[in-house]
C-alpha cells in the first residue's frame, strides 16, 4: 500500500511553539567589510577583487604580502616569501576566481579560493588569498 505523504501541518505547528532563537555571534570577513585592520603594522583597504587568475598570479609574486585568509577572511596566515610559490600553485589549482578552474576533488572535500588585493596605508600591497572549505 503507497505511503501517504506527511502534512506540513504538524512541522509549521512545532516551528510556531518554538521559542526563538538567540542571536547568533556574527563573523564578519575581511572582504566583507573591505576593511584588515592592524595586521602586519598597518591598516589595509581592498583595492580589487575578486581578481582574475592571471592577476592573482603576478600579484603572489609580486605583492608586499600574501595572506590565505581561512573561515572567510576572519583568520589570516601569512605565507613566507619561500613558501610562495608552493602556496599559489596548489591554490590555482582550486581557483575559483574569475578565469580559474577548479580541478579535483568537489567542494567541500578541498578548499577552493579567490583572491583579492589589499593595499595598505603606507603603500605596501597584500594579496588574500580567500579560503572556503
Amino acid at each position: 500500500m503507497p505511503r501517504k505523504p506527511r502534512s506540513r501541518e504538524s512541522f509549521r505547528r512545532v516551528l510556531a511553539s518554538m521559542e526563538p532563537a538567540e542571536p547568533s555571534e556574527t563573523w564578519t570577513s575581511a572582504v566583507g567589510t573591505g576593511v584588515i585592520e592592524e595586521h602586519a603594522g598597518a591598516r589595509w583597504q581592498l583595492r580589487r577583487g575578486p581578481l582574475d587568475v592571471r592577476v592573482a598570479r603576478r600579484l603572489a609574486v609580486t605583492a608586499s604580502l600574501l595572506v590565505v585568509g581561512n573561515g572567510a577572511g576572519t583568520g589570516l596566515r601569512d605565507v613566507p616569501a619561500d613558501r610562495r610559490a608552493e602556496t599559489w600553485t596548489c591554490a590555482e589549482a582550486r581557483y575559483e576566481g574569475p578565469g580559474g578552474t577548479v580541478e579535483g576533488p568537489d567542494w567541500p572535500t578541498e578548499p577552493v579560493y579567490h583572491a583579492y588585493e589589499f593595499e595598505s596605508d603606507d603603500g605596501r600591497s597584500m594579496l588574500l588569498l580567500d579560503e572556503t572549505c
